[in-house]
């Protein structure tokens, strides 16, 4: 494939135009407001009693935590490759998988989750081993995915805190479930009305650019609109959201089980979830320090029974495991796996996943044939 051909030179340097893409300047940002994250939660919460209740976290739960965290992301890899492969357009699972984690890695790094616009830009490469994907049908399975997230997370949710609250939910917390559930029923509305309105757009102007553009907006929604086409996979691909984000639960679960917390499941899943409610936009690359104060409100509605259990230490471990732990692997991944280069070739050729966009790409065509995005 065009980005992750073995070329000698990236054999013997997988780090070299890898790290030439993500320069100090661009990583100083996030350790910086990291090290001030860490250094406030361990202030607020004793100081010395926060790093000691780290030091004393009990070390089987924590491994048990981050198996489950970076398994849930092999679950994301097969679920996106499940999405693109009902578009005709069919990925071998570790290329999947490991360029979803590099476009984490650019994400945890970049604001606005850049890392989708790498995904997007390396699948419209051409590759000798399968068609190159259009950018309409990649950009669409990612929306796929962000839709079953939405879904997904404000079902497991609102489940959970239906259980722990019951009606005494504070007004912040309704409005963020709100807002989710606008969004996803917006994209629903959306999705449903983009074939008549996008004829009713052909007639403004016959000019090619246009009419381009418009074949774009219908290709990504025909990619969109093939979840209800398919409700069997459909069904498959919400089940792996369900365990996607449950994994996130358990993870913080297991983080306070290591630090001796006695918290009831439903509770810590319903922290979990909401936290990641509150993410879904995230206003720092990674979330860093928003996802953070997010969890020590949502820690102060769940109170914590447990002696000397330390709610900055809780947090500071969740976060070592979900991202700073994630960002050296995801950015080991992306490296051996090609993505430097790919980015590097991006990056001197000036180019945007939406240069070069033929939008005139049939969304049905087979991956054997001869496609060009």
């Amino acid at each position: 494939m065009g980005g992750m051909r073995e070329s000698q030179s990236t054999v013997a340097h997988p780090f070299g135009a890898f790290t030439s893409a993500f320069t100090f300047r661009r990583l100083a940002p996030v350790v910086i407001l990291g090290v001030v994250t860490w250094a406030v939660l361990i202030a607020l919460f004793g100081g010395s009693a926060a790093l000691d209740a780290i030091a004393s976290a009990n070390g089987r739960w924590l491994l048990a935590a981050l198996v489950v965290h970076y398994a849930s992301f092999g679950v994301r890899g097969h679920r996106w490759r499940r999405l693109l492969d009902m578009a005709g357009y069919r990925l071998g699972y570790w290329h999947a998988t490991s360029l979803l984690i590099a476009g984490w890695f650019v994400s945890a790094l970049l604001p606005a989750r850049a890392g989708d616009l790498l995904r997007v830009g390396v699948l419209r490469l051409e590759n000798p081993r399968r068609a190159a994907v259009p950018v309409g049908v990649s950009l669409g399975s990612i929306v796929s995915e962000r839709a079953l997230d939405i879904l997904a997370i404000l079902m497991l949710g609102a489940g959970f805190g239906w259980a722990v609250l019951q009606m005494q939910a504070p007004n912040w917390l309704i409005v963020s479930y709100a807002a989710a559930l606008a969004l996803l029923a917006g994209l629903a509305v959306a999705v449903l009305a983009a074939p008549t309105l996008v004829d009713w757009l052909r007639t403004w102007s016959q000019r090619l650019a246009w009419q381009k553009l418009l074949n774009f907006v219908q290709q990504a929604v025909s990619s969109l609109r093939l979840l209800a086409k398919r409700p069997r996979t459909a069904v498959l691909a919400l089940m792996e959201s369900f365990l996607i984000w449950l994994s996130d639960a358990l993870v913080l679960w297991f983080v306070i089980l290591s630090l001796d917390g006695n918290l009831p499941f439903s509770h810590a899943a319903f922290a979990a979830l909401t936290v990641d409610v509150l993410a879904a936009a995230p206003l720092t690359p990674g979330g860093v320090g928003q996802i953070d104060a997010a969890y020590v409100a949502l820690f102060a509605l769940t109170p914590m029974a447990g002696a000397g259990f330390n709610v900055g230490a809780a947090v500071l471990l969740v976060r070592f495991i979900t991202y700073w732990s994630f960002l050296l692997f995801s950015g080991a991944v992306a490296a051996f796996a090609g993505f430097g280069e790919v980015i590097r070739r991006l990056h001197n050729q000036g180019a945007t996943p939406f240069t070069g966009v033929d939008a005139d790409s049939s969304l049905a065509a087979h991956p054997s044939s001869d496609i060009s995005s």
